[in-house]
């Protein structure tokens, strides 16, 4: 199990594909690991040389001492990239995954397109999300979200929810610097393709169309018959549009 060791973390990292396919970096969910991808792995491995890796916290990987911000969550992607010497890459992230993602190719000239799903680019506005943010718990996890505390839990060298419950509370609620890009989201400059289910309540339609005044060649994609999970409810319709969009 390869891992790399940075901010006194253990951050796991997977390579598949063929190396002389252009390279792509996957991004998970909070509260997920590089299985958020699993329904959609098998055709990104037949066109790309894919790099998963598990967040900070998350998976396979140890938290370390640092802060689970948006920030941070990018700077470590930065630090796998360097590790695996990526020239250039693209990069697709599912949930917090996207909103880390838009940070990092808003940074790294090496980064050449970006696709996104359930992403968050300006934060929370919904006062009901906000709300039940604040009032996170292990015990809320535990009952609403079992099989992924089973997955942490197995998966998670130095597993311990309520540190991981804290730090996901503060990431969602950040409104600092650290957090989402807002407005900067314009310093993207490669293609970029976002996504939704029509049924995400985390991520809203408004949000999604109010990302063309910042990037107004983005393409968006209102995903029918799926939730926030879109990535594995409609893996047929994300692939499809990744393939008109990549030429595949």
């Amino acid at each position: 199990m390869p891992t790399t060791h940075y901010r006194d973390a253990d951050l796991f990292y997977r390579l598949s594909g063929e190396p002389e396919n252009p390279a792509m970096l996957l991004l998970h969910g909070g509260f997920g690991s590089a299985e958020d991808f699993a329904a959609i792995l098998p055709e990104l491995q037949q066109h790309f040389f894919v790099v998963e890796t598990d967040a900070r916290g998350h998976g396979r990987s140890t938290r370390g001492t640092a802060e689970l911000t948006y920030a941070q969550l990018a700077e470590d992607a930065h630090h796998i990239v360097q590790v695996t010497g990526l020239r250039e890459y693209h990069i697709f992230g599912f949930s917090d995954g996207g909103t880390a993602a838009y940070r990092l190719a808003a940074e790294d000239t090496r980064v050449l397109s970006v696709v996104t799903v359930g992403a968050s680019w300006s934060g929370v506005r919904d006062a009901s999300v906000r709300e039940m943010f604040e009032n996170l718990s292990p015990a809320l996890f535990r009952e609403r979200m079992a099989d992924r505390v089973a997955s942490y839990e197995r998966l998670n060298p130095r597993p311990h929810l309520e540190t991981l419950v804290d730090d996901l509370r503060h990431r969602w609620l950040d409104t600092a610097e650290t957090g989402y890009l807002n407005e900067h989201v314009s310093a993207i400059k490669v293609p970029v393709l976002a996504a939704r289910g029509e049924n995400d309540f985390l991520f809203s339609l408004q949000e999604l169309a109010e990302l063309r005044e910042h990037l107004p060649e983005a393409h968006l994609m209102n995903v029918p018959f799926a939730s926030h999970e879109a990535i594995s409810e409609q893996t047929g319709i994300i692939w499809a549009a990744m393939k008109t969009m990549y030429g595949l």
